[in-house]
Formats: C-alpha cells, sequence, structure tokens
C-alpha cells in the first residue's frame, strides 16, 4: 500500500437488509479521503485544540497522545504517555489500552482533559481477574503542549474487569457540561482471566449469567455513565436528570442495556444527540442515538432482533420488547448484518453480511461538503476479517419513530477503520490501522473531502 495523499476505492452493492436498501450514495463519486498523517499506532479518536491554531490530538490506543500541527508534522515528544500506567497490551487482537478521552469544555483555561485505559490489576480485585479500569483526569498547563505531569492524575473511577473483552471505552462532554462515559458488559461470558476461553458463538450457559450485568442497575458494566466532574471533589458529583437514585440503581447511569459502547459522539453543531455504536456479539451491528435515559436492550435484544445465546446463529422471531421493570427497548437508528450471518450454520434469514464490526458514528455538519449535510456517517471496521478493507457508510435520518435509517456505501479502503472523529467546525476524520491490534506503524489520519 502506498502513502498517497489522496486515495480513495468505492465498492457499490445492493442488499436486502430488515427492509432497508443498500445502494450506491449519489455522492460517493465526489468523496476522497485525504491523508494528514501516517505511521501512527492504532489512533482511535482525534481532539482539535481549542484556540483556533488547527492544532490536533492525536490519542492512540497504545497510551500515547500526540500533537499534530496544521502541516501535518507530528511532535516528538507526546503531550501524554500512559504505557507504564496502562497494562502491557498484547502484540495481537487486542480491545485493551488507552480508549477514551475527552478535554474539558474549558480546557483552553483549566488544562483538565480525561482519559479511560486499562490499568493493572489492583491488589484488592478479585483474583485472576484481568485489569483494572481507570476513568481519570489530568492537567496540563493552559495552553502548552508540553508534556503533562502524570502526578496529577485524579482517579475518579476505579472498576475491575473480569475479562480482555467488551471494554467499551469512549468518553465525551455532553451540551450540559457533564462527561459521559460508555463501559462495556465485562466480557466475562467469554471467560475470566487472561485468556479467551469461549468465543461468541459457543458461550455456554455458565457463561451468560454475565451478558446480565448490561441490564443490572447497581452494575456499572454494560452503561452509559453520566456525572458531573466539576463538583464532588474529590470524586465526582451525580447530576440532576440521572434516572435512578441510590435505591434504584447506581446514580451514575444514563443508559443501560450495551454490551459494548465503543465509541460515543454527540452532535455537537446540531441538535446535541448522542450517538452511540454498539459492535455486535452474534449477527447485528448497531447504531443508536440516544436522547435521553433508557434501556437499549443487550442481552434481550441485538440491535432490534431477538437472540438466543444458546443458538446464535438460530434467533427466535418472538422475543420480550420490554425490559425488567417494564420499560420499552430503544432500538437502533442504523443496523446491519455482519459476516456472519453468512456462515453456512446461520439460519437462512435471507440477508448478506455486510461488514465486521460498527466503529464510529458522527453526524456530518461541516460546510465542505453539501451533500452530506445532516447525514450520518457509519464506520465499519473492514468488510472482511482477515483482509483490510474498511468501509465508510451514510445514514440519512428518517422522521418516523421507531425506523431504521436507510444505508448507503460510500467509501471502501485497504486499511481497518478504527474510529471516526470530527474537528471543532464539524468536518470528518477516519482513523485507521491495517494491523488486528495496537502494534506497529501502519495507523493513519485521513480527513473526509469533497474533490475539486
Amino acid at each position: 500500500m502506498t502513502y498517497a495523499h489522496f486515495f480513495s476505492k468505492c465498492i457499490f452493492f445492493l442488499a436486502a437488509m430488515s427492509g432497508l436498501l443498500f445502494g450506491q450514495a449519489a455522492n460517493a463519486q465526489n468523496l476522497s479521503l485525504k491523508m494528514l498523517v501516517s505511521e501512527l499506532t492504532a489512533p482511535i479518536h482525534l481532539e482539535e485544540w481549542p484556540d483556533g491554531s488547527g492544532r490536533m490530538l492525536i490519542v492512540q490506543q497504545d497510551g500515547l497522545v500526540k500533537l499534530m500541527l496544521p502541516d501535518g508534522s507530528v511532535q516528538p515528544e507526546p503531550f501524554l504517555d500512559l504505557r507504564n500506567r496502562m497494562l502491557p497490551i498484547a502484540n495481537d487482537f487486542e480491545e485493551r489500552g488507552l480508549l477514551g478521552f475527552a478535554l474539558h469544555p474549558q480546557f483552553a483555561k483549566n488544562g483538565r482533559f480525561f482519559v479511560s485505559y486499562s490499568a493493572p490489576l489492583r491488589a484488592s480485585a478479585p483474583q485472576n481477574w484481568n485489569y483494572t479500569r481507570h476513568v481519570s483526569e489530568f492537567t496540563s498547563k493552559p495552553g502548552s503542549a508540553a508534556a503533562v505531569d502524570l502526578n496529577t492524575e485524579r482517579v475518579l473511577i476505579a472498576l475491575d474487569w473480569p475479562s480482555r473483552k467488551h471494554n467499551g471505552g469512549a468518553m465525551a462532554f455532553g451540551p450540559d457540561g457533564m462527561l459521559f462515559i460508555g463501559l462495556g458488559d465485562s466480557g466475562a461470558s467469554h471467560g475470566i482471566g487472561k485468556l479467551v476461553i469461549w468465543e461468541a458463538f459457543n458461550v455456554p450457559a455458565e457463561g451468560l449469567h454475565w451478558d446480565k450485568m448490561a441490564q443490572d442497575k447497581q452494575s456499572l458494566y454494560g452503561k452509559i455513565l453520566r456525572i458531573d466532574v466539576d463538583h464532588g471533589f474529590p470524586s465526582y458529583a451525580i447530576p440532576k436528570g440521572n434516572p435512578f437514585n441510590a435505591t434504584q440503581g447506581r446514580p451514575e447511569i444514563w443508559a443501560w442495556g450495551f454490551r459494548n459502547p465503543y465509541r460515543i459522539a454527540f452532535d455537537a453543531n446540531g441538535n446535541g444527540d448522542l450517538y452511540v455504536t454498539a459492535i455486535a456479539e452474534t449477527l447485528w451491528e448497531a447504531a443508536y442515538r440516544v436522547r435521553r435515559p433508557g434501556n437499549f436492550g443487550w442481552p434481550l435484544i441485538e440491535g432490534s432482533h431477538c437472540v438466543d445465546r444458546l443458538m446464535p446463529r438460530k434467533p427466535p422471531v418472538q422475543c420480550v420488547k420490554q425490559g425488567l421493570d417494564g420499560e420499552t427497548l430503544e432500538i437502533p437508528v442504523v443496523e446491519y448484518a455482519n459476516m456472519q450471518v453468512n456462515h453456512p450454520d446461520s439460519a437462512p434469514l435471507d440477508i448478506k453480511g455486510v461488514g465486521t464490526a460498527v466503529t464510529g458514528a458522527r453526524m456530518y455538519r461541516g460546510k465542505q461538503i453539501q451533500g452530506l449535510q445532516g447525514k450520518l456517517l457509519i464506520a465499519d471496521w473492514s468488510a472482511s476479517f482477515k483482509q483490510a478493507s474498511g468501509q465508510l457508510f451514510v445514514a440519512t435520518p428518517n422522521t418516523p419513530k421507531d425506523k431504521l435509517w436507510a444505508l448507503e456505501k460510500l467509501i471502501q479502503i485497504d486499511s481497518r477503520i478504527i474510529s471516526l472523529s470530527e474537528d471543532r467546525s464539524g468536518e470528518i476524520y477516519v482513523l485507521t490501522h491495517e494491523g488486528m491490534g495496537p502494534f506497529g506503524n501502519t495507523g493513519k489520519v485521513y480527513k473526509l473531502v469533497a474533490n475539486p
């Protein structure tokens, strides 16, 4: 693969799925991915420095946060280096690492920012668990891009994690100034400890009680949290509007019923809606619009579909549509079948698999690509698990409630798309890596642009 500054490959297809039609986007041929920087290690997030300088912070899963200048050069000294505070990550398919990063809304004045990462298992954790998740605050010198002093760390949440799977991890500040945090359901249905014992399609009954953590309101696993980091020092405060008090559930919880909320993003330049990606355990990739507290279904449903965890390739036709307290289960705005539906043991669902894992959902509010205004961009990790082939889709919002949005394919590239980000003007960036995990230097950052 060459490091071309402009590269795109468009593949179009038709595939009927859940009443939706996949097809050619009218403006796909007018779009390109402009490469800004290469030789990165699994860039998982991008954040523009809030001073109008055009500088960008590139967050890598391996624990480094680098500063990119407007000319695409990267400063040799990282802004943040968490590698010595992280659990060593595998030179293999790897979901752990530095997974979340968010600048405080007043970062330009106070230098505060927040991270979510996999720390070594603390001594008080259950024996043989995998790691301890830290949600931490660091403070830099306002206006300075010098290396951050790690001694400024303030750990807000330390949550012991039983497995290496289903981490979630993304973070974002909402329009209300509150910090939202995505946490996966713990992944312990795949086995506790260092190794993955059971894969998604052969989890035995003894492992399935861990799935229920996403529905357990007394647990933080499988949730979107909402906390006030400006009050409650040295910890945090619970903001008004969270749905539970201490007797009903953990008061940090905002939304529940998620298996792996890998990326979250607010429509910051639009109406402020929160979009959450939900990587599938079995057959259905999904993206949710979270406007209020609610139950988003897992493991009662996956996307809008029924689930039988002991016969995952043959899902039932009928299933529950309400949570334990009678609440309606929320369905996604976008979903698509992954390649597992092509397996010969999967039920004849009369559909074709589209990708492997949903890795980003961002509403386009920029001004440079008029044809995408008000549409949701969706990233898929790779069309094929073995061959790097990341995909970018666009979804057109529908007004009717509970109706899935039509999805169109824009671009396919010879790399894996691991995240989408945006700058303060609403322009979209595609973050890629060719390897299976956060090792090597094949990571790149592209900007989605209109062709001249």
